[in-house]
């Protein structure tokens, strides 16, 4: 099923170099595709959401080894726009979903990530 251009979508951020809180924006890097799935990049949708269930999500099920630290808030619409679709994946979680198929070429495949950055909203997680 496809989600709709007018979703919010999140991509949760556990590195440092995957964002900015000086220039309050999100880097490129924050969308590099895990290795196991090269050609896809892990998001949530989040528009039914509050605040705290997206923080909740992202602790239960994204948090691993490493901590997040922030979020990546963008509209499925951009994704669309680089040709590429948001495809729910409700076998991880109900809202969850893979943004698809990335190019194999690094650099086609960068330019896409940092469109999708440019795109993105910084949320930083709010101190416990």
């Amino acid at each position: 099923m496809n989600v709709p251009p007018d979703e919010k979508l999140t991509r949760f951020i556990s590195s440092k170099s995957g964002f900015s809180i000086q220039k309050k924006t999100v880097s490129y890097r924050a969308f590099i595709p895990q290795k196991k799935s090269p050609q896809d990049i892990s998001v949530y949708r989040i528009s039914t959401l509050i605040e705290n269930e997206v923080w909740e999500i992202g602790r239960e099920y994204v948090q691993g080894e490493n901590e997040i630290k922030a979020r990546a808030d963008f509209l499925a619409q951009i994704v669309y726009e680089n040709n590429l679709i948001v495809i729910a994946d409700t076998q991880v979680h109900e809202l969850h979903a893979n943004i698809m198929p990335l190019p194999i070429n690094k650099e086609d495949r960068d330019e896409i990530l940092r469109e999708l950055a440019l795109a993105s909203e910084l949320v930083l997680i709010p101190p416990e």
